[in-house]
């Protein structure tokens, strides 16, 4: 094994003892969190900037040449209980300079304070504030689940989805011969996670679309691994070889890989996937990006 993915793994252990871990608090694990990503870089030419759109708090990472009416909305894993837009800080800028469109990061409401379905009403508040632009969706985990939940359940569409190690399906159960390879995740911490979210009688569809027909959606590319908790959701939907979703996996890596740009050759090439994919479907030409 590469000496860089060995040593990756051994620090998601330790992120997996301080932060996703049942045994420790939810404020503490978002503290711990926001401390771990708060010195995350972006692009010199992007510039971030933290806004509000009627309720809704919001981070945006614009190049220079951001085309007016093209957005990417990024909505963030974390379990529906901690993250932030924080974790789309370098495929976020790499997608927004390769397809000169201002990336548009969803801080939306966290469970348990706010259970479904909250984060889908907020990615729903969101895209229809950007209707009527050509949008494209990004969403990583369980920012995944409230993307295409929002979207099944007839938010405005977006013309062209790319899911990374997508969380779709928070009710089924876990194997414990996949939580012993997985270096980040652990089946106490999903279901955490899946309780804390998924809180009294709700459609299914909310919280496991998974569960739900994929009909009308967008053109659709999934990005994941073996060695993840969650790489059951997508390899479902490679094998129900839906019309307009496409599944591509990277053996022998971990959950949520491809947002580590930079770091991870692996994810570079992912990163490229789905900047292709992208600007396939919206006819997109792109522009060519360095320093990743």
């Amino acid at each position: 094994m590469d000496g860089s993915v060995e040593s990756r793994r051994a620090s998601l252990s330790t992120l997996r003892r301080l932060i996703f871990s049942s045994s420790v608090p939810w404020e503490r694990q978002r503290t711990r969190f926001a401390a771990a990503t708060s010195t995350t870089p972006v692009a010199p030419s992007v510039v971030r900037e933290a806004v509000t759109i009627g309720p809704l708090s919001v981070e945006t990472l614009t190049p220079p040449d951001a085309v007016r009416d093209r957005a990417i909305v990024y909505v963030h894993g974390g379990g529906y209980c901690i993250g932030s837009p924080a974790m789309g800080r370098a495929l976020g800028p790499f997608l927004a300079v390769t397809l000169r469109a201002t990336c548009y990061g969803l801080n939306y409401r966290l469970a348990p304070e706010h259970p479904a379905p909250a984060a889908v009403r907020d990615v729903s508040s969101l895209l229809a504030h950007l209707a009527g632009r050509a949008v494209v969706g990004l969403a990583d985990s369980a920012g995944a689940g409230a993307l295409v939940a929002a979207l099944l359940g007839g938010a405005a569409p977006v013309g062209a989805l790319a899911l990374v190690s997508p969380w779709l399906d928070p009710l089924r159960p876990y194997d414990d011969a996949l939580a012993a390879r997985d270096p980040l995740l652990s089946i106490g911490w999903l279901e955490a996670c899946a309780r804390a979210y998924a809180r009294g009688p709700l459609d299914e569809a909310l919280v496991a679309p998974l569960r739900a027909s994929w009909t009308g959606l967008a053109p659709t590319v999934v990005v994941g691994t073996d060695d993840d908790l969650t790489a059951p959701d997508a390899a479902t939907l490679a094998a129900r070889e839906l019309t307009g979703v496409t599944v591509r996996t990277w053996p022998g890596l971990w959950h949520d890989f491809a947002l580590a740009l930079g770091q991870l050759p692996e994810a570079t090439e992912a990163a490229e996937l789905i900047g292709e994919h992208l600007a396939t479907a919206m006819r997109w030409r792109r522009v060519g990006a360095t320093g990743w």
